[in-house]
């Protein structure tokens, strides 16, 4: 008796290999001369490679540290001033932060005193004056300034006649109170400051 599954089972072939009914495609590399260019290339050497951009970074750094130094020193000078110089930044800088804090409720943010007060209004009115090119302070000397913050108006009133204005000799030290003053003279116009300084040297 015979088994035809077992014939054909017994003349089958050991498999071969699987094909796979789409074989996978070869990546194509495609070689240009642009390839070339680049490994001849010599390789980016940063900012700092050449001669030029070091002598620029280090002119920045030197001055930076040259205006940090100046700064400084501007800044050590305002906190132990004086006098008033109208020419220095730090000490006019000082000035107008404590001039913002200090007076402005009175006499203005921009120094120009209470709204009712004109120019020959007495002191007695309670109205704060103007501290611009309009205020009796330009035919003061500095040191009146000073002292006229410092210790109030009152005691350079006659008996009997009464000053609004505060004392901050327990508020701000001396080098403050010429920072403020400083703040002043540098807003006030040039011909306004000479004839200030005029006044300062005793001149009429």
């Amino acid at each position: 008796m015979r088994f035809p599954f077992l014939d054909r089972w017994l003349k089958k072939e050991p498999p071969g290999p699987v094909r796979h009914k789409y074989a996978p495609r070869r990546r194509r590399v495609l070689v240009t001369d642009e390839d070339d260019d680049e490994e001849a290339r010599p390789p980016h050497q940063g900012f700092l490679s050449d001669r030029r951009s070091r002598f620029i970074l280090i002119a920045v750094v030197v001055a930076v540290g040259i205006t940090a130094g100046v700064m400084y020193v501007e800044r050590k000078l305002a906190a132990i001033a004086t006098d008033a110089q109208p020419d220095r930044p730090a000490q006019v800088a000082l000035g107008r932060t404590l001039y913002r804090q200090h007076c402005s409720y009175c006499h203005g943010i921009d120094r120009e005193g209470h709204e009712e007060w004109r120019p020959g209004v007495p002191v007695t009115s309670g109205l704060a004056p103007s501290l611009d090119e309009r205020s009796p302070s330009v035919g003061r000397t500095d040191r009146q300034i000073f002292e006229w913050t410092k210790f109030g108006g009152q005691p350079f009133l006659p008996v009997g006649m009464r000053s609004q204005m505060p004392a901050f000799e327990f508020n701000l030290t001396d080098a403050q109170i010429w920072g403020i003053v400083a703040y002043l003279k540098n807003r006030w116009p040039e011909e306004v400051l000479a004839r200030h300084e005029r006044a300062n040297r005793g001149e009429p």
